[in-house]
């Protein structure tokens, strides 16, 4: 019994230590891709777009800037959050089908989609953890708007600058590793399972010419015109 009981442990640990890949050769990582496993709670959803959201999540970073691509619905289905820090203007890409919008902010403005969460408080706390390798610290968002909590974890050993430039937690010095969140109306749960340290091509962060710039508003409205639960 006990033979078979460490061997039970033996394979738990190794699920442990294969479910989240680390592809890196030195400690801090400056370019690559995090993918994370993405979760959307039923109890907290009614949103009918959740049934073409992908299980995973992608974000390439380089240079300083970043990509989160987000694709469902066979690739007809593409919301894209990509930061320019050069330029300081942060760029929310949505299409669905042929219609293809952009909406374009800068670091004084709310990035599309978080709304929800306007004038949320981050609380820093001590507890720390180990995720996908990396050094991770715990920070807990209290969001008055929607009376409720959200639960973030993030590492400072991706060099990003102003990694959250174009998400709901400007504040917090870290790339979100593990983490909850509200957008557009969806409530979903991040946590990284894939650190690939290797070079990302520079065209993941240029802006199509064929989608057309237009206001928050405008935006919200196309995507309630397809969901009104948003």
């Amino acid at each position: 019994m006990r033979k078979k009981v460490n061997t039970l442990l033996v394979l738990l640990s190794a699920l442990m230590l294969f479910s989240c890949q680390r592809q890196q050769t030195s400690k801090e990582i400056y370019e690559g891709t995090i993918v994370y496993k993405v979760n959307f709670p039923k109890t907290e959803n009614k949103s009918q777009l959740i049934g073409i959201m992908p299980e995973d999540i992608e974000m390439s970073f380089k240079n300083n800037n970043t990509a989160m691509i987000i694709k469902g619905f066979a690739g007809s289905f593409r919301i894209s959050f990509i930061t320019n820090n050069e330029q300081n203007k942060y760029y929310s890409l949505v299409r669905i089908v042929t219609d293809k919008f952009q909406y374009v902010t800068d670091s004084s403005g709310i990035a599309f989609g978080y709304d929800m969460l306007k004038d949320m408080t981050i609380e820093y706390l001590n507890q720390t953890d180990t995720i996908c390798g990396l050094n991770c610290k715990k920070a807990i968002a209290h969001c008055p708007l929607i009376n409720k909590d959200l639960e973030l974890w993030y590492t400072n050993e991706i060099k990003i600058s102003n990694p959250n430039i174009n998400n709901a937690f400007k504040e917090l010095k870290g790339v979100l590793i593990k983490f909850q969140v509200i957008l557009s109306g969806i409530f979903m749960e991040f946590t990284a399972n894939k650190i690939i340290n290797e070079p990302v091509d520079d065209k993941i962060f240029e802006i199509p010419s064929d989608y057309k710039e237009t206001g928050k508003e405008e935006l919200e409205n196309f995507l309630k015109s397809f969901d009104p639960n948003l």
